[in-house]
């Protein structure tokens, strides 16, 4: 038995390989008049690489799974470890590659790079 339901029109379309600097026009407005638009073609990339279908996935996975905090190891010593999903650590490597965690600290960083 096949029963039709609504048709649902108001959510939006899967975030699924988009650029999520240039489709963020608030964030584009944003760097233009703070005067960081030197990197506007970096950060095209960067949003391009985060918004690809995989980079999704892998934070939907880390988001699954949150970090969990091992405080003893087998034999009863204290380690105090935090485990993290694998995803999250592919998402860090890549964010960590592209330099975009510490981009303002670098030395050839240019003015407005805060």
């Amino acid at each position: 038995m096949f029963h039709t339901t609504h048709h649902v029109f108001n959510q939006p379309h899967p975030l699924c390989n988009s650029n999520l600097f240039t489709r963020d026009s608030a964030l584009c407005d944003a760097v233009v008049r703070e005067g960081a638009a030197w990197d506007q073609a970096w950060l095209a990339s960067v949003g391009l690489q985060l918004g690809s279908a995989e980079s999704l996935e892998l934070g939907r996975l880390a988001n699954s799974e949150p970090p969990v905090l091992q405080r003893y190891d087998a034999r009863g010593e204290r380690i105090d470890e935090v485990r993290f999903h694998p995803a999250w650590h592919l998402l860090m490597q890549g964010v960590c590659a592209s330099r975009l965690h510490n981009l303002s600290w670098q030395p050839d960083a240019p003015a407005h790079a805060w």
